[in-house]
């Protein structure tokens, strides 16, 4: 990551989570220090037309 000044940063991950939608780990994941990652993952609930879960990368600046 290049900062605002071009510094670059560089981060590594702590951790990676999968998670249910309806058990999504909110507070995790907007509070403390790092980078996080959120996208979809696990099945595909086909009829809904999305993922049944979300993954969360965790991540801290090295």
């Amino acid at each position: 990551m290049r900062t605002a000044d071009g510094a670059v940063r560089t981060y590594v991950v702590e951790r990676v989570e999968q998670h249910a939608k309806d058990a999504f780990p909110t507070f995790d994941v907007v509070t403390g220090d790092g980078l996080r990652l959120v996208t979809c993952g696990g099945d595909v609930d086909r009829r809904a037309g999305s993922y049944r879960d979300d993954l969360v990368v965790y991540a801290r600046a090295s």
